[in-house]
């Protein structure tokens, strides 16, 4: 068994590998009381893993974390911590400094050239909003990153004096309610950006979505998409298969 570890700006989210196949993910906020004991007696009950990757955005401090609550649960097993680098699997970063690239977009880009084989657009919609665009031949033209639906609004809310936050569902439609006004107006601007963002470039990209709010872009989108919320997981596990990464 192969343990793949995302830990994002809010969430962590975890899935086991058995056969090849990923298994069902679990997510867990680990801004939340008590997150490093309910992780522990999750990962206790889970069969020793072979190789554990982790991939993160969030302060090194929760990733020692991981590794070390890892490394104690399972002495043997391999830890693997892929870095944004100038090239991997094929895949060539466009970052003028390429370690800054997140790690997170790094392994979705590889895992889009791999899986999704083409001129791909990929948008990661968390709580950051993340948009790249890569050639056929693993060339990464560069990127975009926007606040989420989530940060838009609560943004919106502490900055001004009597809007009121809500988290109901929204859609396109013009809103009577201030309520309703914030949650389509967010998503019409992260719908508008992805739309924009693809109908400025000179040619067609296949669009793929990931992230927990990409569902619910791709059905307030008017151009076709495919949504994926395992684009980092797919990155993760080609470093675990030992596969060149140069």
């Amino acid at each position: 068994m192969i343990l793949l570890v995302d830990i994002g700006n809010s969430r962590l989210k975890w899935t086991q590998v058995d056969g090849g196949r990923l298994q069902p993910t679990i997510f867990m906020d680990y801004r939340q009381a008590g997150f490093s004991e309910r992780l522990r007696e999750f990962w206790l009950n889970i069969p020793v893993p072979k190789q554990i990757a982790i991939a993160s955005v969030s302060e090194n401090a929760l990733t020692l974390l991981l590794v070390e609550m890892a490394q104690a649960l399972w002495p043997g097993t391999e830890v693997i911590i892929p870095q944004s680098s100038p090239t991997a699997f094929n895949v060539k970063n466009a970052y003028t400094h390429p370690e800054k690239l997140g790690v997170d977009r790094w392994l979705a880009l590889q895992a889009a050239h791999r899986y999704y084989p083409g001129d791909t657009c990929i948008v990661d919609c968390g709580t950051a909003i993340t948009i790249d665009f890569i050639e056929a031949d693993g060339s990464h033209l560069g990127g975009l990153i926007s606040p989420g639906l989530l940060l838009m609004k609560k943004s919106l809310v502490q900055n001004t004096a009597a809007l009121p936050f809500s988290e109901g569902q929204a859609d396109t439609s013009l809103a009577v309610v201030s309520e309703s006004a914030i949650n389509n107006g967010t998503l019409l601007a992260s719908a508008g950006l992805i739309e924009t963002a693809l109908a400025r470039q000179p040619k067609a990209y296949r669009l793929v979505l990931s992230g927990g709010d990409g569902e619910t872009l791709a059905r307030h989108l008017t151009v076709p998409s495919i949504v994926d919320g395992d684009l980092v997981f797919k990155g993760l596990l080609n470093y675990c298969r030992n596969e060149n990464a140069s």
